[in-house]
């Protein structure tokens, strides 16, 4: 009995050193070990990655970070409008992903557009796959 009460106190002390010692988060994480961005950042970097994807011209880059910036915004707003009611957000997601497609193809040329498209088509599947459990780290590590 002395002995776990003993290990416990150690562990408890260990522990509390630990804590005292671990360097202070200056930012909210994102789930993934980066830094929460904000919508803005987040709208530069996805149109980034989409400039080197579809081979955007600078122009096109501009106006899709736009279009991203606007629709991450209209889409923060939906959802916290939507009072926590998961139907009502899931609508003002999908009515604003929409709305944003119909807008990004003014911008792509039809190849770039249905290049878009498939990679949307790709990224669906693999979401799908890891929802099933078909994926993920621990497959990886296998």
């Amino acid at each position: 009995m002395k002995n776990a009460l003993f290990l416990l106190a150690a562990l408890a002390l260990t522990s509390a050193a630990q804590a005292q010692t671990a360097p202070a988060r200056t930012a909210p994480l994102n789930g993934r070990g980066g830094a929460m961005r904000s919508p803005e950042q987040q709208a530069e970097a996805q149109a980034q990655r989409l400039a080197k994807e579809l081979n955007l011209t600078a122009d096109q880059q501009a106006k899709v970070q736009q279009l991203m910036a606007a629709q991450r915004q209209e889409t923060q707003t939906a959802i916290q409008g939507a009072g926590g009611n998961r139907r009502a957000m899931g609508q003002a997601m999908r009515a604003g992903r929409d709305k944003f497609n119909g807008q990004l193809q003014t911008v792509l040329t039809p190849d770039q557009y249905t290049k878009y498209q498939q990679m949307l088509a790709e990224r669906r599947a693999k979401m799908q796959e890891r929802r099933q459990g078909g994926g993920g780290m621990s497959d990886d590590l296998n």
